[in-house]
C-alpha cells in the first residue's frame, strides 16, 4: 500500500469519529458503503482516487463531478463500485452496486484495516 494513502487513512481514524471511517453501512438500496475519508478536499479528490485505484487495482470506468458531489465508477476483480465523494457532509466512501459488490468492499475494508494497523 502506499504510504501516504496508509498515512491519510490512519490520521482520519485518529481525529474524527472512529466509528465513521472504514465502516461498511447498508444504502437505502440495499447495496454496502465503505466509508474511507472525510477530510480530504474536492480539489485532492482526483489525486486520492487514483492513488486509491491504483492501490486497488481498480480501472476509473467514468467519472461524474457535479457542483456538491463526485461520482467514480471503478472495475474491481470485475466488479463495479463506485466511489463517491459528497460534499456534505464530507466523505469519500466505495458503494456496491450488486452482491458481488458488497462481498468485494467487505474484502476491501479488511485489507484496509489490517495495512493500516501493520503500519502504525
Amino acid at each position: 500500500m502506499q504510504l501516504d494513502l496508509v498515512v491519510e487513512i490512519y490520521f482520519d481514524m485518529r481525529n474524527l469519529p472512529k466509528e465513521n471511517l472504514l465502516t461498511i453501512e447498508k444504502m437505502k438500496s440495499g447495496r454496502l458503503c465503505l466509508n474511507l475519508n472525510s477530510y480530504t478536499e474536492w480539489e485532492d479528490f482526483p489525486e486520492y482516487a487514483k492513488k486509491l485505484a491504483n492501490k486497488l487495482d481498480a480501472n476509473i470506468n467514468s467519472k461524474i463531478d457535479s457542483i456538491d458531489i463526485r461520482i467514480w465508477e471503478l472495475k474491481i476483480k470485475n466488479e463495479i463500485v463506485r466511489l463517491v465523494f459528497d460534499d456534505f457532509p464530507m466523505l469519500i466512501s466505495l458503494e456496491s452496486t450488486s452482491k458481488e459488490g458488497d462481498i468485494l468492499l467487505s474484502d476491501i475494508k479488511t485489507k484496509l484495516e489490517r495495512e493500516v494497523n501493520n503500519t502504525f
